[in-house]
């Protein structure tokens, strides 16, 4: 089945509404399992302006997926690499969004070898997003931790030996 979605990195002007998006499904999908000092931490990083800088300069590529020219899901990497963000609209949640945007950031840093940092993509999951890094092939590799009031559990996804 064709994908009914695009996916390409985000220019300036779609910054703000990226980290809208984000914010969106965070507070949907989130909030309960976070409390309050989790919702002002996330909160913090994707209004920081310095991140914003980051992005401005390369350095934080974000890329999002579009329904026709409606963003619907949103992923970003760090140096690492690590997946930073990972947001799919509800309504748009087990169509393959969420994969897409994986799919398209591991052919991306298996080209750029040179920004990778490393042979793996690192994330830090959520208790809602577990399941769907297993399925697509990311291994824990520590115990559930919460920092800032977020609970995650640390996994990584080889990149080299990735082929679905």
């Amino acid at each position: 089945m064709k994908e009914k979605f695009e996916v390409r990195f985000i220019g300036r002007e779609e910054y703000r509404p990226a980290m809208a998006l984000c914010w969106r499904v965070f507070c949907e999908f989130e909030s309960g399992l976070v409390g309050l000092q989790g919702m002002e931490s996330f909160s913090r990083f994707i209004n920081d302006d310095t991140l914003y800088t980051v992005f401005l300069n390369g350095g934080f590529p974000v890329a999002a997926a579009y329904d026709k020219d409606v963003m619907i899901g949103v992923a970003a990497v760090r140096m690492g690499p690590h997946l930073s963000l990972l947001f799919v609209e509800g309504a748009y949640q087990q169509m393959g969004v969420g994969r897409a945007l994986i799919d398209f950031f591991h052919e991306w840093l298996l080209a750029t070898r040179s920004w990778l940092g490393g042979e793996k993509l690192t994330v830090n999951a959520s208790a809602v997003g577990e399941g769907f890094y297993h399925r697509i092939g990311f291994k824990d590799t520590g115990v559930k931790t919460i920092k800032d009031g977020i609970p995650y559990t640390p996994m990584e996804l080889d990149l080299a030996e990735r082929s679905d």
